[in-house]
């Protein structure tokens, strides 16, 4: 389904305006600002998610044991 700005767009062309720069200025910004979104609650999930699984605690391989 088209976005508003997109349909806004659109109805300036048919309608025989020349000049789209702000509908497109707005759609490009709109576009910006969801896109940014997403990314900040992708990143923010993966931050703050809880592991199932942690990682075990490997030994060092290198300790010998002895003081």
């Amino acid at each position: 389904m088209p976005t508003q700005p997109a349909l806004d767009i659109i109805n300036a062309l048919f309608a025989g305006q020349k000049d789209l720069s702000d509908y497109v200025d707005t759609a490009m910004k709109t576009v910006a600002v969801d896109q940014l979104d997403n990314k900040k609650q992708e990143i923010g999930k993966q931050m703050f998610a809880t592991p199932e699984n942690p990682p075990e605690e490997t030994s060092n391989e290198t300790d010998q044991g002895g003081d």
